[in-house]
């Protein structure tokens, strides 16, 4: 993730947008949380054990997460970050994860 992409992901979280970014494995969330904890480190992070998120003050909330812990989440947008073997399994639940939300929204980066 780049600092555009994230400054990006905090903008709409700050207008209130549930948002979760799903990365490939472990070390490219690590390299997400720690390209918007750099541009936020004031406000209220949680890392633990593969959960990593921050919680804006207009209620917006920004998850990491990688692909096999999606089951059970919901948000407005979720963010691919690679995409190159989205089956149709993954396909499906990324629906699920936005299907509750108005406005959801699959965005492949």
């Amino acid at each position: 993730m780049n600092k555009y992409t994230a400054i990006g992901l905090l903008a709409a979280a700050a207008d209130g947008a549930r948002i979760i970014v799903v990365s490939p494995h472990g070390r490219a969330v690590t390299d997400a949380v720690d390209e918007v904890h750099q541009l936020v480190p004031d406000l209220q992070w949680r890392r633990a054990n593969g959960d990593a998120r921050v919680k804006l003050p207009s209620g917006g909330s920004v998850r990491f997460l990688t692909r096999p812990q999606l089951r059970g989440h919901s948000a407005d947008v979720v963010l691919v970050e690679d995409d190159r073997d989205m089956g149709s399994d993954f396909v499906r639940e990324l629906h699920q994860v936005v299907r509750a939300s108005p406005a959801g929204e699959i965005v492949r980066y």
